[in-house]
């Protein structure tokens, strides 16, 4: 007999007792339990997006504090200046963009007179608003009514803050217009949707159900006036003490629970229908036990089919599968049946064969590589690694787990450890698809050696990981030839800093960048003072020493704001990046007399030298446009030092003063 034949006649000797004991455990209770249990969801749910709703505008809240407390921003309040008002108008911008729903931000004094906003055309209008701003700034922490959607647009509300002079005296306030986009997810009830409703009611005691309706009072629409005081009851703002618990109130078919929002003294209202959502509960309870009836019978019969006609061939089938997974790669399947199970048997053997010759075939071509070859079992979490590791490296695992392989055991060098690992982790731990980097690993001789890992992750029929396969390369010797090249082609050779073509290739692009990002930006121009009387003197290794010195001063400078180079000789350069007034460059030039005055103990003579040199000091766009003006113009200043004394720096384009503050770029 077929296996289907066999199959479908147990089924049908059993299908007629589950039925009888589903409809026997079938009762109306579960309807009210499930309408209990909606009740208790709808519950944790509105308390869910009342808390959304509350770190939403907490957030806009901190954000605009932070606004109103910048110290810019209050002496623009306070005094007008010009300068600060560009700062306070894009500090504007920047807090509108950083917000997808901020979608007007602008400062009013105390006369309601609009002095800086994000809409340029709005400054020095009057607010029409401006009087209850200042109302609602001294309540519900700044944060307004719910304001009618404009012209096929979204609702939308205001947060308010005050701006305080020094003298702690109110000067003008900061208002932030955001729309209700992000609320109408919290309006949403998934599941419930059929039998109740949400509703977002604000501090003046209007509601919205959606960020596109109309803010109305309870008492105009007639749904809200049947449910009657028990709607109020569940509202926390009508208390006097407003708490972020959850109310709970019941009226006839209705129950109604409410939640504080604390941080705007709003409140949101779940209105929940008994006999609507029981109705709904019962229509598809009916459903649902037909499907389960149906599902039972099927589990049913192909449980007792399993147990009675097919255990021991299939605890055959999985003995064989398990030997084979143990190394045993002469076993075979041997199942003498005329049904299915014979020709599984006959497939199975044949798989076996071409598995075994797979295998062979596998391991033949790695053992010819010079490369070594590894792969990772995902579901075992072993890892097979090829014979000639150890030809190449030293370390050697305690057993084949992963955990403690060479993958996560061996020494990395300490630059490329956290790379290394973040690609390790991607491709084992997460979702990556295959692994390609190159690292430092310590070799058999005790040496860190850069080697080249790929690996590619396989997947089974279900498109679930199985195994890494990965190769580990040897390519020290191009690696460390490929960075010998670079350094000769962009460093100098003795400093170790960017030649002159590297410097003025870099000093390009960031005149380029400077431009965009709109900032303060200087070159520094440095010769060095009679350096010739070093060479003379001591000879050309103790003048090698002084450039050194002198070089490692200019990185210690620009470590985390500029870059160097040597152009040749005793003349070096510094790009000075992101200044924010004119004497920070004039500071770093006299932390590099300083430095240089200190001098240095000199290897090849025993002597301790102390050096001079003459700055000049350049800046970007007033002096020039490109590398090679920017170069000529602290050159020209250089010598001007040069002239007048040496040991000194000073400023191109006239900026002698130090005490200047803030540098005037030109409009770009």
């Amino acid at each position: 007999m077929k296996l289907r034949l066999k199959l479908s006649a147990c089924i049908i000797a059993v299908a007629i007792l589950p039925i009888i004991i589903l409809y026997i455990i079938s009762s109306s209770s579960f309807v009210s339990s499930m309408s209990d249990f909606q009740v208790s969801s709808m519950k944790n749910i509105n308390a869910d997006k009342s808390a959304f709703i509350n770190e939403m505008l907490l957030n806009h809240t901190m954000n605009i504090k932070s606004f109103a407390s910048d110290e810019t921003i209050r002496n623009f309040a306070e005094n007008g200046e010009m300068a600060d008002a560009e700062y306070a108008t894009d500090l504007i911008n920047q807090t509108v963009k950083k917000y997808d729903d901020i979608t007007d931000m602008y400062i009013i004094d105390n006369d309601g007179i609009v002095i800086a906003a994000f809409d340029r055309d709005d400054v020095g209008t009057t607010d029409q608003n401006a009087d209850y701003f200042k109302e609602i700034a001294t309540k519900n922490n700044g944060i307004s009514r719910f304001f009618t959607p404009k012209a096929a647009g979204e609702g939308y509300f205001f947060i308010v803050r005050r701006i305080y002079s020094h003298s702690n005296k109110q000067i003008a306030i900061v208002c932030e217009e955001i729309t209700l986009s992000k609320i109408d997810r919290v309006l949403n009830l998934a599941g419930f949707s059929n039998y109740a409703s949400i509703l977002l009611i604000d501090s003046d005691g209007k509601y919205i159900t959606s960020s596109f309706a109309n803010p109305k009072t309870l008492e105009s629409v007639s749904e809200y006036k049947e449910i009657g005081k028990q709607l109020q009851d569940a509202i926390p703002y009508y208390s006097e003490a407003v708490s972020a618990e959850t109310l709970m109130s019941s009226y006839g078919n209705y129950t109604v629970c409410g939640t504080a929002i604390e941080t705007g003294g709003w409140s949101l209202v779940c209105s929940y229908n008994k006999r609507t959502a029981s109705s709904a509960i019962n229509n598809n309870y009916l459903g649902m036990r037909t499907a389960v009836i149906l599902l039972v019978i099927a589990a049913a019969g192909l449980s007792v089919f399993i147990s009675v006609q097919y255990t021991h061939p299939i605890r055959k089938i999985i003995r064989v599968i398990s030997n084979l997974n143990h190394g045993e790669t002469n076993v075979r399947l041997d199942l003498n049946s005329n049904d299915e199970f014979g020709e599984i048997s006959t497939a199975f053997n044949n798989m076996f064969d071409n598995m075994f010759e797979s295998e062979q075939r596998y391991k033949t071509v790695v053992s010819m590589m010079d490369n070594v070859i590894f792969e990772i079992n995902l579901k075992t979490y072993k890892i097979y690694v090829s014979n000639n590791f150890n030809q190449k490296f030293s370390f050697r695992a305690k057993d084949d787990s992963v955990s403690e392989s060479f993958l996560y055991k061996m020494k990395v060098h300490k630059d490329d450890a956290k790379r290394y690992n973040d690609d390790l982790t991607a491709i084992v731990s997460s979702g990556g698809e295959k692994w390609e980097g190159e690292y430092r690993l310590k070799n058999i001789y005790g040496d860190f050696s850069w080697i080249r890992i790929r690996g590619r992750k396989f997947y089974d029929r279900n498109k679930t990981p199985t195994k890494i396969i990965g190769m580990l390369v040897d390519i020290d010797r191009e690696k460390k030839s490929a960075i010998t090249l670079m350094q000769k082609a962009n460093y100098d050779a003795l400093t170790q800093l960017y030649n002159r073509a590297t410097f003025t290739r870099t000093l390009d692009e960031e005149i380029k960048q400077s431009t965009a990002r709109r900032s303060l930006d200087a070159l520094m121009f440095i010769d060095l003072d009679d350096f010739k009387h070093f060479n003379d003197e001591f000879g050309h290794k103790c003048g090698d020493e002084v450039l050194k010195f002198v070089a490692d001063t200019i990185k210690e400078l620009t470590f985390d704001k500029g870059f160097g180079g040597r152009l040749g000789g005793d003349e070096f350069v510094m790009c000075l990046t992101r200044l924010k007034v004119i004497d920070d460059a004039g500071n770093v030039a006299a932390d590099m007399i300083k430095i240089l005055n200190e001098g240095f103990d000199s290897e090849s003579t025993g002597n301790h030298f102390v050096v001079h040199c003459s700055i000049g000091i350049a800046f970007f766009k007033e002096s020039g446009e490109n590398s090679r003006d920017l170069i000529e113009a602290a050159d020209t200043a250089m010598y001007k030092i040069k002239k007048s004394g040496k040991s000194n720096y000073t400023y191109a384009g006239g900026y002698t003063d130090k005490s200047t503050d803030l540098f005037d770029l030109p409009p770009i």
